[in-house]
């Protein structure tokens, strides 16, 4: 009987956790579900008075500031306002502010950064700006964003104080998890491999929690009266836990930060209650509960490195034991974690480090194990006026000039194709089959497995042996015909001067095409805007370029006589002042790309070319002139814009029953034409 009393009491203990956990879940969706007014009840671009609180220390510019703004109303919102305003831009100072706000058109090109889905996941609903020249209001204080707030107060205070120091970018990055790198400081470190030193992570609360209760043990036993009230080790690992905790407010409380803390937490409560738990429960419990808390993090690469990064150790540390020296260990595990995270970092980035091994080895210790105390040393010491920043400032010189060194000749590995999660799980079950301490047969099939890192990219037009049209979804035209290994690049030159589109758009695509040259870049557009080619070059060989447009470089004029063929696309070049619009004819099917100018230069065009075209598809950033639709009653017509085509233009083609498809709705658009001449039209949402 009492044994069955027990095991009922089990049962409903077993049950009240699980009830707990449930209603948990419960408060999570309904957090998740706030009744908040739906951004959509009221018309973008209209003046709109908000009531909020400020939540961001701002981003400072040459003439703008940029924040995030809690609307009680409407959740989370990303503002500019002018700089006159800096005074009333506090975080947690509660304002009412009028604000015009829109949301973003989200370019969709295949393979590239979604801004959309990042201002999504981080929970940011609309973006705005403050009506210049409008009032504010403050209505008190926030509580709740008090941390940011003292955030806000340090970064001030050491920008003043690290003013002379060449490294206050990198020692704001450390302390408070402030990061104003420079493109030249981020390249260094994507280029060594070291860019997860530059952030508060998991590693730097850890040694610091570690740091802490060693100290804090050390002193409290000093006293055998302390010593009998409260145990040395209970203090210390308090301690350590307001460390972490503080350390993690400062850094904004970032994913990997939360990580380490509820891993610490966990472990702590249960070492309390004289309850041992595994490191990986631990993990798995840190994992649950900020899913729980923001399953948007889901989405973060920050989460996966982060998480995968100690799953890695953990194995490490399993596999590692066979070996007695203690620096043999150290030195394995970074060298194995390193080969590990190439895939993951691949997966997510498109590249990876040569020099991370080297760089690891002696930046991780010096980071975490010197640089990073120090630094909280000096800090401390600065308040009662003592500076010795010098010191850590110097160390990080050295650490800087050290992987200038390591990169100076090997530079970031891009990996030119597409790695697909399925890719990412062969490689990683490949790795951890060599690194276990098992049998030849099966290492020799994870060497197998690894292979699939190594799969041959070719240029996929070439391959299928078809001609294929890309045209991407940009403000400004910028179209790619690739002809069996022949790549051409016609693009508005205000795309050239604008290396994000480049980056995440362009360059994405030729990556995951297999593309590593251009052979014919035609260059459109104003001749008020000069063409930047750095960017561009930098970043892929260009053989031939074709413009109108002034520049530095050779370049070959855009005039019909200059005309030339492919293999079977008859390029023409259609140029008139500084535009160049152009024309590829396939046998019967003709497409005419025009120039982003005005309706002008497209009437000049019409009346200087009408006799030598027969477009069956026009391509513009604009609505053509009319004379192209009513004399060559185009089947298709691709609208490149940011916005949809008004009704009335849309009338203009029902008579010649001329298709529309439009990269607004649609995404980007590829047109794909096979050996008997046939299209066949896709874009990233639909089929045509």
């Amino acid at each position: 009987m009492y044994y069955l009393f027990i095991n009922k009491l089990k049962i409903l203990q077993k049950l009240f956790v699980i009830s707990r956990i449930f209603i948990l879940l419960i408060f999570c969706f309904l957090d998740s579900c706030k009744p908040y007014q739906t951004i959509e009840n009221y018309k973008y671009d209209n003046n709109l008075i908000l009531t909020g609180v400020v939540s961001s220390i701002p981003e400072s510019s040459e003439k703008e500031l940029e924040f995030t703004f809690h609307s009680y109303n409407y959740g989370k919102l990303l503002l500019k306002a002018s700089r006159e305003y800096v005074h009333y831009l506090i975080p947690a100072n509660e304002l009412q502010l009028q604000v015009k706000l829109y949301k973003p058109h989200e370019y969709s090109n295949v393979n590239s950064f979604n801004y959309a889905q990042y201002l999504e996941r981080n929970n940011i609903v609309a973006l705005g700006k403050l009506v210049p020249n409008s009032e504010i209001k403050f209505q008190g204080t926030a509580i709740s964003y008090l941390p940011e707030r003292l955030r806000y107060y340090l970064y001030n205070y050491l920008q003043i104080d690290l003013q002379n120091y060449k490294t206050r970018e990198l020692i704001l990055a450390l302390l408070i998890g402030k990061k104003d790198f420079n493109q030249e400081q981020q390249n260094l470190f994507l280029e060594s491999g070291t860019s997860h030193l530059m952030v508060i992570s998991g590693l730097h609360i850890g040694l610091l929690s570690f740091i802490a209760f060693v100290i804090v043990r050390v002193f409290w036993s000093f006293s055998p009266t302390l010593c009998r009230k409260i145990p040395a080790q209970y203090v210390a690992v308090s301690f350590s836990l307001i460390i972490a905790f503080i350390y993690s407010l400062l850094a904004g409380f970032s994913l990997p930060t939360q990580r380490a803390v509820i891993m610490l937490s966990v472990v702590a409560i249960l070492w309390f209650f004289k309850k041992r738990v595994s490191i990986t429960r631990s993990l798995s419990i840190a994992l649950a509960l900020i899913l729980i808390l923001d399953f948007n993090s889901i989405h973060s690469a920050s989460l996966w490195l982060s998480f995968s990064a100690v799953a890695f150790l953990i194995f490490l540390t399993i596999i590692l034991q066979q070996y007695k020296s203690r620096v043999w260990i150290s030195l394995l595990s970074q060298s194995y974690l390193a080969i590990l995270l190439i895939p993951v970092s691949v997966y997510f980035f498109g590249s990876f480090s040569l020099v991370s091994i080297i760089a690891n080895i002696v930046a991780i210790p010096l980071v975490s194990l010197l640089i990073v105390p120090l630094l909280f040393l000096c800090l401390f010491l600065s308040v009662i006026d003592i500076k010795l920043w010098i010191i850590p400032s110097f160390l990080l010189e050295i650490l800087n000039t050290y992987l200038e060194f390591l990169t100076h000749h090997v530079q970031l590995v891009d990996y030119l194709g597409y790695f697909s999660v399925i890719s990412l799980t062969i490689v990683m079950i490949g790795l951890i089959l060599v690194f276990l301490p098992i049998g030849k047969p099966l290492r020799l099939l994870g060497f197998s497995l690894c292979l699939v890192f190594f799969q041959p990219f070719e240029n996929i037009a070439k391959k299928h042996q078809s001609i294929q049209i890309h045209i991407f979804d940009t403000r400004e035209a910028m179209v790619l015909l690739q002809e069996h290994g022949i790549s051409l690049l016609y693009t508005s030159n205000k795309n050239l001067s604008n290396n994000f589109s480049l980056q995440t758009n362009l360059l994405k695509y030729l990556e995951l095409q297999g593309i590593d040259h251009l052979d014919y870049l035609i260059i459109s557009g104003d001749s008020s805007h000069t063409i930047d080619l750095f960017n561009l070059k930098k970043q892929v060989p260009v053989n031939k370029i074709i413009t109108n447009i002034v520049t530095d470089l050779p370049a070959q004029k855009c005039e019909y006589q200059n005309n030339f063929l492919l293999q079977q696309v008859n390029v023409k070049l259609l140029g008139e002042g500084s535009s160049c619009s152009i024309s590829f004819k396939v046998g019967k099917n003709e497409f005419l790309i025009l120039d982003d100018t005005s309706i002008s230069v497209q009437q000049m065009i019409y009346k200087l070319y009408n006799r030598v075209i027969s477009p069956s598809t026009i391509i513009s950033t604009k609505i053509p002139y009319s004379k192209f639709i009513t004399r060559f009653k185009p089947e298709l017509f691709i609208h490149i814009s940011d916005k949809s085509l008004a009704r009335d233009n849309i009338s203009l083609f029902r008579g010649n029953k001329t298709k529309i498809i439009d990269t607004y709705n649609n995404g980007a658009v590829t047109v794909n034409i096979d050996k008997q001449e046939n299209i066949f039209i896709g874009s990233l949402l639909k089929n045509y």
